[in-house]
């Protein structure tokens, strides 16, 4: 990992062990986690050194050059922007955070802990999606969210940054004057209508749809460029919730830490966010390697993440039995 992770060796051995740690034991609680790390000293030797880990704070943008270095062979990237949140006690733990689809999932990249609970404000977004602009030149950027990340300053943010929006719109969003909804009057379900020339919205021309699905929920999408693929790049906008899922319930249990301070938070998501897409890459090699079959609804058992994590955990078991057992060739795909 030193080649990619320019950290003082200490740090970079501690971060190596938790990432394993965190894989066999599907866990972020650190004392969990002092059995399962591969560190020389007693229990409590080894868990104020990971306590002291998890103060110091990695450098910005080192998730986001490792992840974005696995797409290079992407035709361009697509952003999203969500945020994810649990209490501890009275605490307020709240994550904007902004990944890049992959496959059926995202990948995280850079993010920020609010000091608040409910939504951020435009300065936050556009001061973490600035964040990241160094690793995006060249590339063709489009960036999706939901109806929470509007605002004339973002909009404006996003078109001199060269990043095309994709973002659903609120009922009640003024466009050129009027509510947007009264543009769609009399949606039935299934139909998708297109305003019939680009229109100024937040402060920003761009085109605007809307549809209806079964239960009759209108959705009102503002983007640029043609509008089937702009739908089909907001219907991406899930691939963050399976990425939170895989993060917390269905995966390494983000919500039960109890570090509540932004700081420490922060790098333990690092520590998740590597080891979810090492977990990714790994399913991504064993679904190459065996495929595996569709069931009746068209979709495989295990997702790609599930599949990585359970390679990875049948291996570091082993490891634990047989020390002299060398890892798989699989578990090279972390090197970029």
């Amino acid at each position: 990992m030193a080649e990619h992770f320019p950290l003082d060796p200490r740090r970079l051995t501690v971060l190596s062990a938790l990432i394993l740690a965190v894989i066999q034991a599907r866990s972020v609680v650190l004392y969990q986690l002092v059995q399962m790390v591969d560190l020389p000293g007693s229990d409590e030797t080894v868990y104020q050194r990971l306590k002291r880990f998890v103060q110091f704070a990695l450098p910005d943008l080192l998730v986001a050059r490792f992840v974005l270095a696995h797409l290079q062979d992407e035709q361009h990237w697509l952003l999203v922007l969500d945020r994810t949140n649990w209490k501890l006690g009275q605490q307020d733990v709240n994550i904007l955070l902004l990944s890049v689809r992959w496959q059926s999932f995202s990948f995280p990249l850079v993010w920020t802990l609010l000091p608040h609970g409910g939504n951020s404000n435009m300065a936050t977004r556009i001061a973490l999606v600035e964040r990241l602009l160094p690793c995006l030149q060249g590339r063709k950027v489009f960036l999706t969210a939901d109806r929470e990340f509007i605002g004339s300053e973002w909009f404006v943010a996003l078109r001199r940054m060269n990043i095309s929006p994709v973002i659903r719109l609120r009922a009640d969003s003024v466009v050129e004057g009027s509510p947007v909804w009264v543009r769609f009057k009399k949606l039935r379900p299934g139909e998708l209508r297109v305003w019939y020339k680009p229109v100024q919205v937040y402060g920003v021309t761009l085109r605007v749809l809307a549809c209806q699905n079964a239960s009759r929920e209108p959705l009102f999408l503002a983007y640029q460029g043609h509008a089937g693929p702009a739908l089909k790049r907001y219907a991406l906008r899930w691939t963050a919730e399976n990425m939170h899922q895989a993060l917390k319930s269905r995966g390494f249990f983000l919500e039960s830490t109890h570090l509540t301070d932004p700081a420490r938070v922060s790098t333990l998501l690092a520590v998740v966010a590597l080891a979810f897409v090492w977990c990714c890459l790994v399913g991504e090699f064993e679904q190459q390697r065996d495929p595996s079959r569709c069931l009746n609804h068209g979709y495989p058992p295990k997702s790609l993440f599930r599949r990585g994590l359970d390679a990875l955990r049948a291996v570091l078991s082993n490891s634990k039995r047989s020390t002299g057992r060398a890892f798989p060739d699989c578990l090279a795909t972390f090197d970029p």
